[in-house]
């Protein structure tokens, strides 16, 4: 199988409805397969990655995140959303990282599909 690369850009909330489960789900699938996976976060998006939430009744997509990035999945920011909501370094899931348009950029240069969530 050949590998390609899966950009998904996640804008909406973690926990406002089920994009941030659906995209992490998809993520998880492709790695499986073999693929190389990009998310970019932006917006409310960003809050995918703050650790330590605990949402009753609710998967842990902060944990479900940190899994997929030690099995190589590549989880880039909006710096400017991520100060806007005052998220500081040391709330994001380890492996996460601020970065900015020219970031999402290159993700989407670099991706055979783009899913937008």
């Amino acid at each position: 199988m050949t590998e390609r690369t899966l950009t998904i850009v996640l804008a909406g909330t973690p926990y406002g409805g089920e994009r941030g489960a659906h995209a992490l789900r998809l993520a998880a699938a492709e790695l499986e397969r073999g693929h190389r996976v990009n998310l970019f976060a932006t917006a409310d998006g960003t809050y995918v990655a703050l650790s330590g939430q605990a949402a009753k009744g609710l998967p842990d997509l902060g944990g479900e995140l940190e899994g997929l990035i030690e099995r190589g999945l590549r989880v880039e920011l909006c710096g400017s959303c991520v100060r806007f909501r005052g998220l500081s370094a040391d709330r994001i899931v380890a492996g996460a990282r601020p970065s900015s348009l020219k970031g999402l950029g290159a993700m989407l240069r670099e991706a055979d599909v783009v899913l937008s969530m």
